[in-house]
């Protein structure tokens, strides 16, 4: 659902709708940031070597107030290009300031298959994936 596929171009980038990854649990904390509850990556050696020393098969990632906002905005029908002009207007950022902070949050997520970029949105908004 969220391999690693052919890199997009910038354009593509931009027309791009980010989704969250479905088997990521949020959860919104009391102080109105987020945590993101994820299973970790790893083959049968790092199966192997957590069960032999019991370490855990879940990491917990805990966003910040800006992080945590934008994450909210992450629905899978907004683009990356609508997403750029949100922090841009909510923090007063120049649109390049917005885009360059914002792709290297969206890359950040995205590395950590947190997140996963969809080219072509369906009709009602929700992500739709090649498997």
């Amino acid at each position: 659902m969220f391999s690693r596929g052919k890199r997009l171009s910038r354009r593509d980038m931009l027309g791009s709708a980010p989704c969250l990854n479905p088997a990521v649990r949020i959860m919104e904390l009391d102080t109105g940031g987020i945590m993101m509850v994820y299973e970790k990556a790893g083959g049968a050696l790092v199966r192997g070597l957590r069960r032999m020393f019991a370490i855990p098969r879940t990491a917990e990632l805990l966003l910040d107030d800006i992080g945590s906002r934008v994450v909210r905005q992450v629905d899978g029908a907004r683009t990356v290009q609508e997403l750029i002009q949100y922090v841009a207007r909510e923090y007063n950022l120049s649109r390049k300031e917005a885009e360059v902070s914002l792709l290297t949050y969206l890359d950040r997520l995205g590395r950590r298959n947190l997140i996963g970029f969809d080219v072509h949105t369906g009709v009602d908004g929700t992500c739709e994936h090649d498997e």
